[in-house]
């Protein structure tokens, strides 16, 4: 259903899944292509990234990695990407060395990160450079309710070294949802931020659904659509048929100018902000 629609862009990553399931995201995705090959679809992208962790030394380290995502998602990556910036640069130079040498090998189209600041943004740009290649997109955190990328500098630096940002957690873990309520929280950990959350909420949620009746969408397309409005693509998490007709339905229109604003505003009332991912950078 998925990619004969708006969603045709799919992202993973080598680290989703630990311990026997190692990879696990990458080999499902792979055999949904595969399984899905002789079926009329719309053309589909994969995006993967792949996680510095500090035991991967040297630059035929994360060759080698990128060459077990490549055999488990079984074609050509569409986007690699760094998952996150390695921990006081470590190894950092040798892993650009890595994809600068997969890109030429064809084997993945284009590059990109993730969680990398401003600064980080810079300096990956200028480091590239100096190799012969550019990276096109960043994954951050952000929502109504992680808005940190609009005031650090993030969306600027990206105008300027034409990358393109995105946004993962565009619904803040389902509180841009409002499919729950206090007395009907989430099961597991996350009812302890839903219980934090909801309740300083009320001005957000209450333009969003004005917005959402008034344009005859639900209120989690509205809260998509304002990323997109921002200039961001937006990364969701789907898990039936129902939540991808869903997501799909906050595209191919656009909140106004007013409506914008009017949700920045509702959200600058929100006393609270949810914390920023640790991996991300200056």
């Amino acid at each position: 259903m998925a990619s004969n629609n708006l969603i045709n862009w799919y992202d993973t990553a080598d680290s989703y899944g630990t311990g026997s399931l190692s990879g696990r995201s990458e080999s499902l995705l792979g055999q949904f292509d595969s399984e899905t090959a002789k079926k009329p679809k719309k053309p589909v992208y994969f995006c993967t990234k792949l996680a510095p962790f500090p035991w991967r030394i040297g630059k035929q380290s994360m060759i080698d990695t990128f060459s077990q995502s490549r055999k488990r998602l079984g074609r050509p990556i569409d986007m690699l990407q760094l998952h996150w910036p390695p921990s006081l640069g470590w190894q950092e130079s040798n892993y650009l060395d890595a994809f600068t040498e997969i890109i030429a090998s064809k084997e993945a189209k284009q590059l990109g990160m993730s969680n990398f600041g401003p600064k980080g943004l810079r300096r990956i740009d200028s480091e590239l450079r100096k190799r012969g290649v550019t990276f096109h997109s960043n994954q951050v955190q952000f929502s109504l309710l992680s808005r940190q990328p609009l005031f650090n500098g993030f969306a600027e630096t990206c105008a300027e070294l034409q990358i393109q940002p995105i946004a993962y957690s565009p619904l803040a873990l389902g509180l841009l949802t409002d499919k729950y309520t206090i007395n009907n929280l989430p099961k597991g950990p996350r009812a302890i931020l839903f219980r934090e959350f909801l309740p300083v909420m009320s001005p957000l949620l209450n333009t969003l659904r004005e917005i959402a009746k008034n344009r005859k969408k639900t209120v989690s397309q509205v809260a998509l659509n304002w990323n997109l409005k921002k200039g961001f693509l937006v990364l969701v998490g789907i898990r039936s048929i129902d939540q991808a007709k869903e997501n799909a339905g906050a595209a191919g229109w656009s909140l106004s100018d007013a409506e914008e604003l009017a949700l920045d505003a509702a959200a600058d009332k929100v006393s609270k902000s949810l914390l920023q991912n640790p991996n991300q950078s200056d």
